[in-house]
């Protein structure tokens, strides 16, 4: 039994029993005599009391269960407006990243007159003029951009940042023998990328290509790669960097 049974009990009995012990009675008694509580009236009043309480406590539990009830379906409204509101937030968000991406394509002539270096420039550059082709092609697609490249740059050589403030961290392998890039070009820009600069994002671009296990271990890690198909379409047609590869729209 609760507490509030055990208060119906009490509150059965404690009328007869202050009344007798107020008047200098006995409490309960077997003699019927004047004035005194007999043990038939306490067993009366504790079934009694029994009665009153079951009722109550029936109550009380069927309150509570409404109140929990209440609350459930407070909290299932609740969660649903928050689902309904995450999906109109990721859908504006989907139907901006679609305009910027349409603008974009719109802009691909303006890019082009301001900066499009052939391919055959592009494989006759030093790796340091190959760095700074991709800092002024990251610049033509409007981010902000600085070669690191040097001794000490920790195998990050152009680090960009777009107008959301998100950080790029970019490692140049210029090649002229048509060499591949391996996997070790991508682990260490893996293990540079956050720690040092503090990029979200991290990519590898070369006028050459990627080996098979760099190409698979950089989707597995989610490290962008241009090779020299993409470096074509990024430089010669003007193609935006976001056009060519997955990274988080600025919107």
């Amino acid at each position: 039994m609760g507490w509030k049974i055990a208060l119906v009990v009490v509150g059965s009995l404690g009328l007869p029993v202050v009344n007798n012990w107020a008047g200098g009675l006995p409490i309960a008694s077997a003699d019927p005599g004047n004035g005194f509580m007999r043990i038939q009236d306490v067993s009366a009043s504790l079934a009694l009391g029994l009665m009153l309480a079951f009722p109550v406590e029936l109550f009380t539990q069927a309150s509570y269960r409404r109140q929990i009830r209440r609350h459930r379906e407070e909290i299932q409204r609740l969660e649903e407006e928050n689902r309904k509101m995450n999906v109109q937030m990721l859908r504006e968000k989907e139907r901006r990243g679609a305009e910027w991406l349409a603008e974009l394509e719109s802009s691909r002539a303006a890019r082009k007159g301001k900066y499009s270096p052939s391919i055959k420039e592009i494989d006759s550059a030093s790796p340091a003029e190959f760095e700074m082709t991709v800092r002024r092609l990251m610049e033509r697609d409007g981010l902000e951009a600085e070669v690191i490249g040097g001794r000490g740059d920790q195998a990050v050589d152009v680090l960009a940042v777009n107008a959301a403030g998100q950080a790029i961290a970019v490692q140049c392998k210029h090649t002229t023998r048509g060499r591949k890039v391996d996997s070790r070009v991508l682990y260490q820009i893996n293990g540079t990328a956050g720690a040092v600069y503090e990029a979200g994002e991290s990519m590898v671009v070369t006028n050459g290509s990627f080996t098979r296990d760099a190409a698979e271990w950089g989707a597995r890690h989610g490290i962008l790669l241009i090779d020299r198909d993409t470096l074509i379409k990024w430089a010669e047609d003007a193609d935006h960097v976001y056009q060519l590869v997955d990274l988080a729209l600025p919107v």
